[in-house]
């Protein structure tokens, strides 16, 4: 049923007019970071209260992009799902060019980037961010075993897929324990903030796999086989749900308790609420559901292709909405005492973004894009035909 993997011939001026489009991001957040490295950070929106501003936005939301993006490879190689098997290569090195994309961000987002090192030479293993150098680079690892394997070496496909598997879900995980774990962050805290994580991640990655495979083969004139995009938009409709299932638990758990009543009514109602109502619970999941169950649009190409942009738009908002509203609420350092000081006690943050933070987060993106485009057309990740096993019957709204 698979068919031969070829690379695209990449020749066309509409190729080169994209990958000149992603170059001019990259070097917008070249430039970007250069002017934000020499002046210092006073030129951003940050401040002592929002310390992660937008470009952290954007570097969590490519990483955690990153992980749903090898979705499809886990789907063939882990539970076996034939149809998705053609897709593994393209799911593989999709996901090492969204992680290298946002790992790029956070490196120069940091301040000082020079002193990375650092935090590898003097390592603080009852934080986050120590066991995250070893999540991320070793995601990496397994992704280019991974393809590796597939491209060299067919026998080792199922040991280093099942590999990556794990470690994927683990790296998410991480990725939700560095704010669901802060304890004086009340609107951090939270054990379900890493399993939410993952389902966002899924959903955003099956999305993001989705709109780059639809557009990549109706460029390049190749066949996308409807049985295909009915699968697709089913995982969709499932990953979707389970965000949804999670953020009404979290949130149905916190208000339950007196000790948040305050930190829900704000963030459900605050300065950030639009970012939740919007974009989370709108954009994210209303949206996305409707289209995705649709009699029609819920079957068409364009219809599940705008549906897998606005998960994406929701993945975003999820990401902004916990950083920038876990930030600004009022930051308690000793949960359970009373503390008074004379520095901005009780005090909401405010945070508005600068146009420097948006080129360096685009910049990244800029990255992602470009290794994707030039992987198409040096390797090959695609098949010449995405088909469908005849048996093969998925469900229809």
């Amino acid at each position: 049923m698979i068919s031969k993997f070829t690379a695209i011939q990449g020749e066309s001026f509409d190729y080169w007019k994209i990958v000149g489009l992603f170059g001019a991001l990259f070097v917008l957040g070249l430039l970007a970071f250069g002017y934000i490295e020499i002046q210092g950070h006073h030129v951003t929106g940050m401040n002592q209260k929002v310390v992660w501003g937008l470009p952290h936005v954007f570097a969590i939301s490519l990483l955690v992009m990153a992980s749903g993006a090898l979705n499809l490879a886990s789907m063939a190689t882990v539970f076996g799902a034939e149809p998705y098997k053609q897709f593994r290569r393209f799911s593989a090195f999709l996901a090492i060019a969204l992680l290298v994309g946002g790992l790029l961000v956070l490196i120069a987002d940091l301040g000082r980037p020079d002193r990375g090192l650092l935090t590898m030479i003097h390592m603080n293993f009852r934080s986050m961010f120590t066991w995250n150098v070893f999540l991320y680079s070793g995601f990496v690892v397994l992704c280019f075993l991974y393809l590796w394997s597939m491209m060299e070496h067919e026998k080792y496909v199922k040991i280093t897929g099942s590999a990556a598997f794990p470690g994927r879900v683990i790296l998410t995980t991480g990725t939700g324990s560095i704010f669901g774990v802060i304890h004086a962050r009340e609107v951090f805290h939270s054990a379900i903030t890493g399993p939410t994580f993952i389902a966002v991640s899924l959903s955003s990655g099956t999305a993001i796999c989705f709109l780059l495979l639809a557009s990549t083969f109706k460029a390049t004139g190749r066949e996308f086989h409807p049985k295909l995009i009915s699968g697709m938009r089913n995982m969709l409709i499932f990953f979707t749900l389970a965000v949804f299932y999670l953020i009404v638990v979290e949130k149905f758990t916190k208000s339950y308790s007196p000790a948040f009543y305050d930190v829900e009514k704000w963030v459900l109602t605050g300065q950030w609420a639009w970012l939740f109502w919007g974009g989370i619970v709108l954009a994210g999941i209303v949206a996305p559901l409707a289209i995705l169950t649709h009699k029609t649009w819920g079957n068409s190409l364009n219809g599940v292709m705008l549906a897998s942009g606005l998960a994406i738009i929701g993945e975003v908002s999820f990401i902004a909405h916990v950083l920038l509203a876990g930030q600004t609420y009022p930051f308690n350092p000793f949960p359970g005492y009373v503390v008074s000081s004379s520095f901005q006690d009780g005090a909401f943050g405010h945070y508005v973004p600068s146009l420097s933070e948006f080129m360096l987060g685009m910049g990244g993106v800029g990255v992602a894009g470009l290794i994707y485009l030039l992987g198409i057309k040096f390797f090959r990740l695609l098949p010449k035909k995405a088909e469908a096993p005849e048996h093969w019957a998925p469900w229809n709204p």
